[in-house]
């Protein structure tokens, strides 16, 4: 059985256009191979980065709209893909799929997405994990600072959205670290400081690991204090943040 896309890169392609053969075409030169045989008559492809294989899969543009669909993705400065669309879905290959969430895979992953949606002219690309489809213009420039030593596209790969009664929950995170976020904060502290905290805190989850043992650690600010509760399973952790200070003196940003 074939691995599911985790990237999709939508694009206008027409059913039975040649995407294949373009692909092969532009691949010239660069460090990327294509192994079309192994997949011969299917609209398919084997492509090695750097010696790390993946695999290509083509959706028609009816399949791309009903995967796309307003109900399964949060969409970021992106539209919903027109009827011409078609996604080209980027899964690892099978000897990468227990080590798909380190980084050197996640950027090559990134950097093939990149290149296939920059010579098919994309319109968007879908992180299947996140269920965040974004504007392909930002999810070049997003990732492109990623692959130049800059942060994880958190706001591609993990998404984070509250979910009432001050609860602020990620979806995605799991994929780097095995292990979802909910997060409290207090009543007076504003969705735009919470989100600073909570990017920070999602950056340091999926680069070190999930939390196993309860915990605490200092905030941003002076007096703040961050509490982490991880479940049994250590599926989820519970992070309450407290502001200990003087609170005439200290602002929560």
């Amino acid at each position: 059985m074939n691995p599911e896309p985790l990237l999709l890169i939508i694009a206008p392609i027409a059913d039975g256009g040649d995407w294949q053969d373009l692909l092969q075409s532009k691949a010239a030169g660069e460090q990327i191979s294509i192994n079309s045989a192994k997949f011969d008559q299917l609209e398919m492809l084997e492509i090695i980065v750097d010696g790390m294989p993946f695999l290509l899969s083509r959706s028609t543009a009816s399949e791309t709209r009903q995967r796309c669909a307003p109900e399964r993705f949060e969409r970021l400065f992106a539209d919903l893909p027109s009827p011409n669309d078609s996604a080209i879905g980027i899964a690892p290959g099978d000897i990468l799929s227990n080590a798909m969430h380190l980084p050197e895979i996640n950027r090559r992953m990134l950097m093939l997405g990149k290149w296939i949606g920059i010579n098919l002219n994309a319109t968007s690309a879908a992180w299947v994990p996140s269920s965040t489809l974004s504007g392909f213009s930002y999810f070049v420039e997003t990732v492109s600072e990623y692959l130049a030593g800059g942060p994880l596209p958190i706001l591609f790969q993990i998404a984070f959205s509250e979910v009432g009664n001050g609860y602020f929950e990620t979806r995605g995170l799991d994929y780097f670290s095995g292990q979802e976020i909910r997060l409290s904060a207090p009543p007076d502290y504003s969705v735009s400081g919470v989100a600073k905290r909570m990017v920070r805190i999602i950056d340091d989850i999926a680069s070190h690991g999930k939390i196993e043992v309860p915990s605490q650690a200092r905030g941003m600010i002076a007096g703040e204090i961050l509490i982490f509760s991880p479940s049994d399973d250590h599926a989820r952790v519970d992070i309450t943040i407290e502001n200990r200070s003087d609170k005439s003196h200290q602002v929560p940003t």
